[in-house]
């Protein structure tokens, strides 16, 4: 067998990124022309005494084929460091190709002190940039002593000549207290630039300070790309979202909204790449709110151009444009988002969103201004019993008065979007015609009010009235059994916490015991855990979570004598309000005991949990057991 070429190669470390205090995260990656071995970590040893890494062992995350592993992993200067002191680490991995190790790779550099006069550019100074892209940038000086006024930004007139600026100098803002300085500088990656070529400008200053101390420039060295446009078009987790009627109730609806920036001739990830994020109507964006990557800053609309406002975002180290979309309170509508790279020519790149997205919600406006009344086809709604050979149960709508193509039904039962909806593509053929539905969208024993909203394409709403459905049962609530369930099942745990000694297996009982309070414990109820991790064995059939997956929706599905029901969970809790160890990559939810209480013995419960990967829905194997948790004499 040939000698296998293996290497180890870091992204480089900027030496003037090595400021004491500061973390600093780089990539390793890991190439042969034989395959990786599996399950393997990249492994940092021989660090000098001023930094400390975050983990000094780090799962490698595999290429397509094997081929190819990276590894992100990061360090901290300690603040005890000295200036100018040495930097140095060792990087290795216990991975092998072709039976043989990977050479490890040193890192040597110097420690450097922070300094209190600096100069920051709104832009990633490596930004990849698009072919005929306008970029505009704000330059920050920050110091501890007053700067003075009248100087000035400068371009270095050294740039390269694949770009254009607005102006080479533009005049400096004092702000604070004269303790901050900003300027806007704006440039043109020109038509004529070659696809991957540099990028590269020095921003200067004369600016000075009451001390006479001035600024260090800044150096920017990126790429011009062609841009695939098709990586523009933003992909919509949920593009059904039911509008709070009144404050809170329910709660606004989001969605996860994102797209992976790629350069067109050799599809690697544009990283740092801004783009606007507009609404393709006028003045849609201002009906809803927005969230940043990890659904937790708010993102203000910025107003650009002709088309109204819009969010600027740029891409990250993975070439991910990420962000979320909430609901605003009673504003039905509809939103067909554009993405665009902004230019000062007709030819800018730009992308509509994958799918539109509907605010909706179901109002009860009376017979007189309804568009009908659904039905359930062959069936008595005040006793509505399912079949068990039956995979749903049939309803019918009719046309109504301006029904168009492009009309969505969406389906409601107790003013609750059921999750399903049917488009009209073609009226003639789908009015009057069958619509399938789960009973599943019933509570057993209860009586539901099922009903339909029609949303137009301007978002212009029509509402039927409701339904009483009375459902008697005949089908269990149980999982999807025509999807594809490649992950790794759940974890059960009681309500002492998700201490590995805290485990219910698969196929065993769920009991009072398992479910109450405890002395000296915080929580009753279930915790349901969800593995995640990057180590991927290529050969297995059931794969972990990846570690950058944490919108995730876990599903219950029980059955019993006096209680049926399937409830679904969105919104994880932290390990640190559950208290106690546990495993920090996982991801965790709480099953509130009011929500499992007072099931009858024997019954049966399920968990399975999805999400997105690659914009394809994911499903997990199924966690099945038993349960009873009515409590008995003497339980607390």
């Amino acid at each position: 067998m040939a000698v296998p070429n293996n290497k180890i190669t870091l992204t480089t470390i900027n030496k003037d990124d090595l400021v004491i205090g500061q973390n600093v995260s780089f990539t390793v990656t890991l190439s042969s022309d034989q395959t990786i071995s599996p399950n393997s970590k990249v492994t940092i040893n021989n660090t000098s005494h001023n930094i400390k890494f975050t983990e000094n062992s780090v799962d490698l995350t595999y290429k397509t084929g094997n081929l190819k592993a990276t590894a992100t992993l990061s360090f901290t200067i300690l603040s005890t460091a000295s200036d100018g002191s040495p930097i140095t680490f060792e990087v290795d991995t216990t991975a092998t190709a072709g039976s043989k190790p990977f050479p490890a790779t040193p890192f040597t550099g110097k420690a450097k002190a922070a300094s209190k006069k600096t100069m920051k550019i709104s832009i990633n100074p490596k930004a990849d940039l698009v072919i005929g892209q306008y970029v505009s940038f704000i330059v920050t000086l920050n110091s501890d002593t007053s700067i003075l006024m009248g100087n000035s930004i400068t371009i270095n007139s050294n740039h390269s000549k694949n770009i254009e600026f607005d102006a080479n100098t533009v005049a400096i803002t004092l702000r604070d207290g004269a303790l901050t300085a900003t300027a806007e500088l704006g440039f043109t990656v020109l038509s004529s630039a070659q696809d991957d070529s540099e990028i590269t400008f020095d921003v200067e200053t004369d600016a000075t300070t009451a001390d006479k101390a001035t600024f260090p420039p800044v150096h920017f060295q990126g790429k011009a790309n062609e841009i695939d446009i098709s990586s523009l078009a933003l992909f919509v987790e949920k593009p059904y979202l039911q509008v709070p009627i009144n404050t809170g109730i329910p709660k606004p609806q989001y969605t996860a909204i994102y797209t992976t920036l790629k350069n067109k001739n050799t599809h690697k990830e544009l990283v740092g790449t801004p783009v606007f994020i507009t609404s393709q109507q006028q003045n849609k964006m201002e009906e809803f709110d927005f969230k940043d990557t990890n659904n937790s800053k708010s993102l203000s609309l910025e107003k650009v151009g002709p088309m109204g406002k819009g969010l600027i975002l740029t891409s990250d180290e993975n070439g991910l444009v990420r962000f979320y979309l909430y609901t605003k309170e009673s504003l039905v509508s509809t939103l067909k988002l554009l993405t665009l790279i902004l230019t000062n020519d007709e030819n800018g790149a730009m992308a509509l969103a994958k799918v539109t997205i509907y605010a909706v919600n179901y109002i009860n406006t009376g017979y007189l201004k309804s568009i009908g009344i659904p039905n359930i086809v062959g069936k008595d709604p005040t006793n509505l019993v399912a079949n068990i050979s039956e995979s749903g149960f049939l309803t019918i709508i009719y046309s109504y008065p301006g029904a168009s193509v492009g009309d969505v039904i969406l389906f409601f039962v107790n003013s609750n979007y059921t999750g399903h909806s049917v488009t009209i593509n073609d009226p003639a053929k789908q009015f009057g015609n069958y619509v399938e539905l789960p009973y599943s969208i019933f509570t057993i024993g209860n009586t539901s009010n099922f009903s339909y909203t029609a949303i137009k394409p301007n978002g212009d709403a029509l509402y039927s009235i409701p339904l009483p459905v009375t459902y008697l049962g005949g089908v269990p609530y149980e999982p999807a059994s025509s999807v594809k369930r490649n992950y790794e099942l759940c974890l059960v745990h009681t309500s002492l916490g998700v201490d590995p000694n805290n485990i219910i297996p698969p196929d065993n009982d769920i009991s009072y015991s398992n479910i109450m309070q405890y002395p000296g414990y915080t929580h009753k109820g279930l915790f349901i855990e969800i593995i995640r991790s990057n180590t991927i064995n290529s050969k297995a059939k059931i794969y972990p979570v990846p570690l950058n997956v944490s919108d995730i929706t876990l599903n219950m599905y029980v059955n019993s004598d006096n209680k049926s029901f399937t409830l679904s969970y969105t919104t994880p809790i932290s390990l640190t309000n559950i208290g106690g160890s546990g495993n920090k990559d996982s991801i965790f939810f709480h099953i509130p005991y009011d929500d499992i209480v007072g099931v009858q013995w024997r019954g049966n419960i399920s968990f399975d949990y999805e999400f997105f990967k690659d914009e394809t829905k994911q499903h997990s194997k199924i966690w099945n057991g038993y349960i009873g948790t009515v409590p008995t004499t003497g339980d607390n």
